[in-house]
């Protein structure tokens, strides 16, 4: 762990060396610094040699490096926009959803070269147009899904989220038959 090399280093002391002065192996001190959990006797052989206590060690060692690491703060933005579990979906219901925006906006795109343009007076555009703009906005549509995606993945956000959408699509609570 970074703390416990930190310390060795602030004592100006090899792994060797810190090995000798606490009586403890090599591959123990190698142990504490890359992480791994020791004894109490070997947290207390080390805190001798540091001077401070076991208690102090053991915190600065397994407590605040560990939570820090695995802790990702969801930013306001990225919440409201993930949903959480109330407005959200899971990460592998987006990226079914994202596939089948891609489909339909190639068969909407390429209806529109294939498909005979008919004028409709309403809007005053063909019917090549409007596939046209319609595969569009799936392209875009696809994309954006791909933009939460990624920002899910950015922030380890999923696990929260599918936590809370068991037995739900979209968002939408299902009921036990439904969900079968």
């Amino acid at each position: 762990m970074m703390f416990a090399k930190q310390l060795r280093q602030k004592a100006l002391l090899s792994q060797e060396h810190l090995s000798e002065l606490s009586g403890l192996s090599l591959r123990t001190i190698q142990r504490v610094e890359s992480g791994h959990r020791v004894s109490y006797g070997s947290l207390r052989a080390l805190a001798v040699v540091y001077e401070i206590s076991v208690n102090e060690l053991e915190r600065e060692l397994y407590a605040m490096e560990n939570i820090s690491e695995d802790f990702v703060e969801i930013p306001l933005w990225a919440r409201l926009l993930l949903g959480r579990g109330w407005f959200g979906a899971s990460r592998q219901t987006l990226h079914r959803a994202e596939i089948g925006m891609i489909l339909i906006a190639i068969i909407m795109c390429t209806a529109s070269v294939v498909v005979p343009g008919k004028q409709f007076p309403l809007w005053n555009l063909t019917t090549n147009e409007l596939l046209l703009i319609g595969g569009t906005s799936q392209f875009f549509g696809a994309y954006l899904n791909s933009i939460v995606i990624r920002i899910g993945d950015k922030y380890r956000a999923w696990p929260a989220i599918e936590s809370k959408l068991s037995g739900s699509f979209f968002g939408l609570k299902l009921s036990k038959n439904q969900a079968n």
